[in-house]
C-alpha cells in the first residue's frame, strides 16, 4: 500500500520541482515564457503520471497491455483519470515553484533596468 500512494506522490512532488529548472531559462526576463515553461511543466507531470499509474497497476499484475489492445482510448481515458487524482497534491508545491521563479524574473528585470539606468 505505501508503494502505491507514496511512491506516486513522490515522484510527482520530484518533478515538479526538478522540471521548472528544465524547462524555465534561469536568465529570462519574461513573465509570458515562465507561463509557457510552467504550463509545459503541468502537461509533463499529467503525462507522466498517466504513465506512472500504468506502470504501477503493470507491477500490481494487471494485464494492462490486453487492455490497451483491446480498449486504447478507454485504457488511456482511466489512466488519465487517474493520474488527475494526483493533482491536488502537486498543484500547490508547482504553483509556490511558479511564484518565486515570478518573483526572480522581476528582481532581474529590476537589475537590468538598475544596470541600463547607470550606462546612460
Amino acid at each position: 500500500m505505501v508503494a502505491e500512494t507514496l511512491v506516486p506522490l513522490a515522484l510527482v512532488a520530484l518533478l515538479a520541482v526538478l522540471l521548472p529548472e528544465v524547462f524555465a531559462s534561469y536568465r529570462s526576463l519574461s513573465q509570458r515564457r515562465l507561463a509557457g515553461a510552467m504550463g509545459l511543466t503541468a502537461m509533463t507531470i499529467l503525462l507522466a503520471g498517466t504513465v506512472m499509474m500504468a506502470v504501477l497497476y503493470v507491477w500490481q499484475g494487471s494485464r494492462v497491455a490486453a487492455g490497451f489492445a483491446t480498449y486504447p482510448l478507454a485504457t488511456l481515458r482511466y489512466f488519465l483519470a487517474a493520474s488527475l487524482r494526483l493533482v491536488p497534491f502537486w498543484t500547490p508545491l508547482l504553483a509556490l515553484i511558479w511564484l518565486i521563479k515570478a518573483q526572480a524574473v522581476e528582481q532581474r528585470r529590476g537589475q537590468a533596468l538598475a544596470a541600463e539606468g547607470l550606462e546612460r
